[in-house]
């Protein structure tokens, strides 16, 4: 009977360690204004194989997202981003997903993790681009976990950046103040 019970508490505990360190990569929602100056220039594939680089959208807000396809906070913001975007397109904005999957869980496959984003992208009807973040991209950008928006001004320059999840609100926020340092800009 001792052994079912150690059995049984040591299953729960393995199951509970796996699921934290799983997570582990979700930030305390904060933000910062550290990273500042010009936004580094970046290339990225999209699931649909399309090529999608940063110097394209010179003139118009970037906001950029990265996530991770299993991340609940990161899915919940992505909903938010959706409306967002289909509020503001029309205005300029641009918003660009890169997953960071194999970057927090490193045995995942370069296969499983194109997958995994390319299920969630269809399940969600993600609009925008949406690609795997090169690693370069991630060091370029400080990327510490998820979720983490970073926001571009149209002068090219990043005008400041959510740690962890932020609501619709905050995020709306700071994109009509790009959109109007857009706009003053025309």
């Amino acid at each position: 009977m001792k052994t079912i019970i150690r059995t049984s508490a040591l299953t729960v505990f393995a199951v509970a360690f796996l699921v934290a360190g799983r997570s582990a990569a979700a930030l305390i929602p904060a933000e910062s204004d550290a990273l500042n100056g010009n936004a580094p220039q970046f290339s990225l594939q999209t699931i649909q194989g399309d090529q999608v680089v940063s110097t394209n959208f010179a003139g118009r807000p970037v906001l950029l997202n990265f996530f991770a396809s299993w991340c609940p906070p990161c899915r919940e913001e992505i909903g938010d981003l959706l409306k967002i975007y289909s509020k503001y397109r029309d205005r300029g904005l641009v918003i660009i997903g890169a997953a960071t999957d194999a970057k927090l869980i490193p045995d995942t496959s370069a296969e499983q993790e194109k997958n995994d984003v390319a299920t969630l992208v269809k399940r969600l009807a993600i609009s925008y681009p949406v690609g795997i973040a090169t690693d370069q991209m991630a060091r370029d950008y400080g990327f510490k976990g998820i979720p983490t928006t970073i926001f571009i001004g149209a002068d090219g320059k990043i005008a400041h950046t959510f740690y962890g999840y932020h609501s619709s609100q905050k995020l709306e926020e700071w994109v009509q103040r790009l959109i109007g340092t857009a706009n003053s800009r025309s």
